[in-house]
């Protein structure tokens, strides 16, 4: 398997006119930028070093008038044609790279007609690596991307991105399981060799093993009024052995010991608890108090719990509706809370590690922490601006205004992971929360490289598969 790097089209020339044109024909033939094909994706699947071979493919030009079809080169640079792979006729979207193919810096595709080829050059730049698992370093081989389906519709689904093919495979779970998932699958964690799934209102904790298939399913319960009531999992967090659970109905989080694969403990903590975040050994709760927003009002505060003890040591008091947690290696703990979707904005706030005191750091939808870099996107309900810092977690300083290169546009952004050995960016797209989700991956200079579908609805969270 390669590193693969695939961005739009670059270096597209301003010269508009086929130099084997003539001073008859040349209006004729004249082809502007616009008859320049777009977005070219390349997957490299031969294994040998400095040997390229896959699908070369592309979104055809707004314009394919005067276009009689497409030429196929490599090149050393993103304008020179040293070696032809072939031709294409017009309409044509993709060309077949032979394995064994000599290793060339970048693919070009350059629109032709009877006149010749034209100056508008459409590039791509492609490195050629071994990735051969080597001792000791980690590789990313693909993400999962959890699906938490239409709401009691039990629909719930994992589908997993193969980052070496560019391709995803739905269903994982249903495919290796023979059943459903479940009713709101919310959170999942990868934990040794083991992941973890919270599936809220089917009240279910689904624990996996390697191959995906599940070795322990966990439905807590408590007595209450009316029998047996569901505790509903949701938040998840992981430290020494142990695997922390929110119950979002439970009011409480427990604590999971990872070799029995028994609840050994719960703790209660403020109302319908959302995310997790383990620091300087003390696990922080978001109290998000969701479900009474319109009787005693949403939550404000994190409860901090004390690991040795497991009980809870303080409460501290942040903007209304937290839901998101993150914590860096200094400790520090960043919380985002959702407002009431409507005079109070959704906000992002730093809880110090050493004083607990809680800054307001501006406003934040989501966020991915890796290698103490902060992404953070703010495109609240209701609010036509949307946003992408990237913060510097450790000098508590902005590095970009603008994470995502270029004018992509989202209906519904859901879900937002950063490779932390790669470096790309993970966006997920919810569409209308009904229809499969789309997931869009950014290199880590914020060009777009793939757009997939999830394989389910209303993608909620991204795992990186780390080997």
């Amino acid at each position: 398997m390669k590193k693969v790097f695939y961005v739009f089209t670059l270096c597209v020339s301003l010269s508009v006119a086929f130099s084997a044109c003539s001073d008859d024909d040349k209006e004729e033939n004249v082809l502007a930028p616009a008859h320049a094909v777009d977005h070219l994706v390349f997957y490299d699947t031969d294994i040998e070093e400095q040997k390229i071979g896959g699908t070369l493919s592309w979104q055809l030009p707004s314009q394919e008038n005067k276009i009689d079809g497409y030429v196929i080169y490599l090149g050393e640079s993103a304008t020179s044609k040293d070696a032809k792979l072939g031709e294409v006729s017009k309409g044509a979207t993709s060309f077949a790279i032979p394995n064994g193919t000599p290793f060339g810096k970048y693919l070009l595709v350059i629109a032709r007609n009877t006149a010749g080829e034209s100056t508008n050059i459409a590039s791509l730049p492609v490195e050629d690596l071994i990735a051969l698992p080597q001792p000791g370093v980690p590789k990313t081989l693909g993400a999962f991307i959890l699906n938490r389906g239409a709401y009691q519709a039990g629909n719930a689904s994992l589908a997993y991105y193969n980052l070496a093919l560019g391709e995803m495979i739905p269903n994982v779970y249903q495919t290796v399981n023979k059943k459903a998932l479940g009713d709101s699958a919310e959170q999942a964690l990868i934990y040794g060799s083991k992941m973890y799934i919270t599936v809220t209102t089917s009240n279910r904790l689904a624990i996996l093993d390697e191959t995906g298939e599940e070795i322990a399913g966990i439905q807590p319960t408590t007595d209450g009024s009316n029998g047996k009531e569901p505790q509903s999992p949701r938040g998840l967090a992981a430290y020494n052995g142990k695997v922390y659970v929110s119950y979002y109905d439970g009011h409480s989080v427990a604590v999971l010991d990872t070799a029995s694969l028994e609840i050994e403990n719960t703790v209660t903590v403020g109302r319908y608890p959302e995310a997790l975040a383990i620091a300087g050994g003390k696990l922080y709760v978001a109290n998000s108090g969701g479900l009474d927003y319109d009787g005693m009002g949403y939550g404000h505060t994190v409860s901090v719990i004390d690991l040795e003890t497991f009980t809870v040591e303080k409460e501290i008091e942040v903007a209304l509706n937290p839901t998101r947690l993150a914590a860096d290696s200094e400790g520090d703990v960043y919380v985002i809370s959702m407002g009431n979707y409507g005079d109070v904005p959704n906000t992002l706030q730093r809880i110090d590690a050493a004083s607990g005191e809680v800054t307001e750091m501006g406003k934040g939808s989501l966020f991915s922490l890796a290698n103490d870099k902060l992404y953070v996107i703010y495109a609240s309900w209701g609010d036509p601006n949307v946003s992408y810092k990237k913060y510097n977690a450790l000098t508590e300083t902005v590095e970009s205004e603008n994470f995502i290169a270029g004018a992509t546009t989202f209906a519904a952004i859901s879900a937002l992971g950063v490779d932390p050995i790669g470096g790309d960016i993970y966006i997920a797209d919810a569409e209308d929360f009904v229809s499969t989700g789309t997931l869009y991956i950014f290199s880590p200079e914020g060009r777009q490289k793939a757009k997939k579908d999830t394989g389910g609805s209303d993608p909620s969270a991204i795992l990186f598969h780390i080997q």
